[in-house]
């Protein structure tokens, strides 16, 4: 019995050293399966080796696979679902954000588009608890994170697959394009080897920092090759980025603030999907029954129910536009009858007013052209006397000689002035300076004249 059992395991080892590789395995489940399928036609130490290879090198489910793969297939498993729980994660953190920023572009919009100056009031109403800053700056880190990975993602060609050739190719020629034009990039040297720690806001649950360096770093979780698009790699964005628009607040309090909101945000959610899935008191009779087998029911429910409400609120909806448009009609009426009460009563009255007002501005006027008629008659009347008759004629011919030597003298100056200015061009400049030296003369001659009075009379000018 002995010898058989060293025999089994000797014919054991030998089939582990023959079918040791990955292609070796496949083989092997194929021949068990094959000799499985024979029945029950099998010598009894064929059988007991085939026992001993299902116990020792196959998988304990029944599926003829070799445990190496078994256990790579499970580890593959393991890890699968903690990459999906990571990513769910990611996913739900990042869709509050995408929400929070939302609602704060939506309440910036409607404070602006409303001229409301209460804008924290409306923050409030719109459950955004932090101040403007730290949305402002979530959205823009969101903006230069979802640029840098969009700088990451890896080259897929038309069919779908990933060809790592390609993706090779493109990497050195994508340095190789860098290098050449590194001149341009305005980088110091001290700076290539500067770490820089950008806080990943989005789709990180712990809000970990990210270690970039200037040059050609490797981001944790983010697969593909560094595409650079006029020499710009990830951590050159985001490089720039954070030193042109830096934190206005502590980056543990922004971290804080951040995930206390967001926290809260998910407990919300939660609450409402667990609310969800409670039953109803009618059915606790039913305690073996799953409660997800009266989800459907709830949810038809909700939605018959959220129908009503829609129908109500539009058959209100209605109802208000109908008595806006009587209250219109209504008031089109009161504004016709006010129009006409104007018309036909007021201003027909003003129009009287108006004619009376004009007929006795007429009539005045004609008075007060009557009344000086009568002035300029008793004027002359009073002026054209028997004895201011002579004494008027004697005055006319006085003005009228007066008058006649006086044209007489005008003429011979313009006679004399043209003929000087035919003479000399010039006349006109001359008669001024003579003009102005005359005027001068007359001034020295009084300034004489004074200084004379002053030394005839000494004694006045000492007093």
């Amino acid at each position: 019995m002995e010898e058989d059992e060293a025999l089994l395991e000797e014919e054991e080892e030998g089939i582990r050293r023959h079918f040791g590789s990955s292609g070796g395995e496949e083989e092997l489940s194929k021949m068990v399966k094959g000799l499985q399928q024979q029945g029950q036609n099998l010598p009894p130490d064929l059988t007991q080796v085939i026992d001993q290879l299902e116990r020792h090198c196959l998988a304990p489910d029944g599926s003829l696979v070799s445990k190496s793969a078994y256990f790579d297939l499970q580890l593959a498993r393991e890890e699968m679902s903690r990459e999906r729980l990571r990513y769910l994660e990611a996913m739900a953190i990042y869709g509050e954000a995408i929400a929070m920023v939302e609602e704060y572009q939506q309440a910036v919009s409607v404070a602006n588009l409303g001229g409301i100056r209460d804008v924290q009031g409306l923050y409030l109403q719109s459950d955004l608890k932090n101040p403007p800053q730290l949305y402002e700056t979530l959205e823009h880190r969101m903006i230069v994170a979802e640029a840098a990975q969009r700088l990451r993602l890896p080259l897929i060609s038309k069919d779908g697959e990933i060809h790592e050739e390609e993706i090779e190719k493109c990497s050195t020629m994508s340095h190789s394009s860098l290098d050449s034009t590194s001149t341009s990039v305005t980088i110091s040297s001290s700076s290539n080897s500067t770490n820089f720690n950008i806080a990943t806001s989005t789709s990180s649950a712990a809000n970990n920092n990210l270690s970039l360096s200037a040059t050609d770093a490797v981001e944790s979780g983010v697969g593909g090759v560094p595409n650079r698009f006029l020499g710009i790699t990830p951590a050159y964005l985001w490089q720039t980025q954070l030193q042109q628009t830096p934190l206005s607040m502590d980056m543990t309090e922004y971290q804080l603030c951040l995930s206390r909101e967001i926290e809260v945000r998910l407990v919300a959610k939660c609450d409402k999907l667990a609310d969800a899935f409670i039953m109803d008191d009618n059915d606790s009779s039913s305690g073996h029954q799953n409660s997800s087998s009266c989800l459907p029911e709830r949810v038809k429910l909700i939605i018959e129910e959220m129908e009503r409400e829609e129908t109500a609120l539009q058959e209100d909806l209605y109802s208000a536009d109908r008595k806006f448009a009587e209250y219109y009609n209504v008031l089109e009426q009161i504004l016709g009858v006010l129009i006409k009460l104007v018309r036909d009563l007021k201003l027909q009255h003003q129009h009287k007013y108006d004619g009376l007002q004009k007929t006795w501005l007429c009539k005045r006027c004609e008075t007060m052209s009557a009344k000086l008629r009568v002035l300029e008659h008793v004027l002359l009347l009073e002026t054209y006397t028997k004895e201011s008759i002579p004494a008027l004629h004697k005055i006319r011919k006085y003005l009228l000689e007066a008058t006649d030597e006086a044209s007489i003298a005008y003429n011979k100056a313009v006679t004399r002035l043209r003929e000087y200015q035919g003479v000399d061009p010039h006349f006109d400049s001359i008669a001024r300076q003579y003009h102005d030296i005359v005027k001068k003369l007359e001034n020295m001659q009084w300034t004489i004249d004074q200084i004379e009075m002053d030394l005839t009379h000494p004694d006045h000018v000492n007093a």
